[in-house]
């Protein structure tokens, strides 16, 4: 690692860690944990919150003998796209700066004061897991550019264990599970009577009720590569679809389980629409790139005082 007298990132919580782990990279709530700077030898949740805010902390330790003062800046990109600094999506904080201030005097360890938040969406497929890039510059210390021989993910590994002001961290999902004793619960049994393998798509909305409680869907059978269907306990918010989109394999019949967590009132109701559909390729003459959707089952149904379906 490059020994600028100055502000220092971690790469990794030690010399046999994984590419990809930083202490150094937070993700916390809307105010910074005093604990981020007084406990520095601790690693803080790394967890993302899919479908809701992250507020993300950098810190770092000045490893100089003056004061030092710098810029905060945290990209987001697939793990893929580590080499290519252009496919990197820049974070902002609450105000729309692209970057966030962080002083220290000489030893002492620092945290960005505003925070930069992250709006990733719906989990991302296992082969493809986001990943959030933090970068310290100052007056003296510009940004650096990825070198162009830096084509693939161990090259890129290679390269910023040598950048001090440089760290990733892979973020880490939340596990699909379902949730051994939910507020509410509802279930349903998916027949596609499918005669090979399939696209299936999968989507949850509520289209009613409160924001910041939470949700969670899972199918008690695994995709064609094995891997869990679902999304994982998430906060959401109200009109945002929750999607998934996988392979899975003919003959495909698995039960379905939708959990709900109101935020506060636990008799809060809320209506959720729940759609289950197959994709397939082509379409007409004019456009065979577009896949064609068919509709399987759509389910209406709130949660609360009540239970109804449609």
């Amino acid at each position: 690692m490059a020994n600028d007298p100055w502000f220092l990132l971690r790469s990794q919580l030690d010399a046999a860690g994984p590419a990809g782990a930083s202490p150094d990279i937070i993700l916390g709530s809307s105010k910074p944990d005093p604990s981020y700077t007084k406990t520095y030898d601790t690693p803080f949740n790394q967890t993302g919150n899919f479908g809701g805010n992250n507020y993300v902390y950098v810190r770092a330790k000045n490893t100089g003998t003056d004061l030092a003062v710098g810029s905060v800046a945290v990209y987001a990109a697939h793990l893929g796209d580590l080499p290519n600094r252009g496919r990197w999506t820049e974070l902002h904080t609450r105000d729309g700066r692209s970057s966030t201030n962080i002083g220290a005097a000489a030893g002492d360890v620092a945290v960005n004061g505003a925070p930069l938040i992250w709006e990733p969406g719906s989990p991302p497929p296992d082969a493809a897991p986001w990943c959030l890039i933090a970068e310290i510059t100052g007056d003296d210390y510009p940004s650096v550019n990825v070198p162009a021989s830096v084509t693939d993910k161990p090259g890129f590994d290679t390269w910023i264990a040598t950048q001090s002001r440089l760290a990733y961290v892979v973020v880490k999902a939340p596990a699909v599970v379902t949730v051994e004793a939910p507020t509410f619960g509802w279930q349903r049994t998916v027949d596609l009577a499918n005669q090979a393998e399939v696209m299936l798509s999968t989507s949850l909305t509520c289209t009613s009720g409160t924001d910041g409680g939470f949700l969670s869907y899972a199918f008690d059978k695994a995709d064609s590569s094995g891997v869990s269907i679902g999304v994982g306990k998430t906060r959401f918010q109200i009109g945002n679809a929750y999607s998934q989109s996988r392979t899975v394999p003919a003959g495909f019949n698995s039960k379905m389980s939708i959990t709900y967590t109101p935020a506060a009132d636990e008799d809060a109701q809320a209506v959720f629409v729940f759609q289950v559909a197959t994709e397939s390729g082509g379409g007409d003459d004019d456009d065979l790139d577009t896949p064609t959707q068919t509709v399987v089952a759509s389910y209406q149904f709130s949660f609360g005082q009540t239970l109804t379906k449609t």
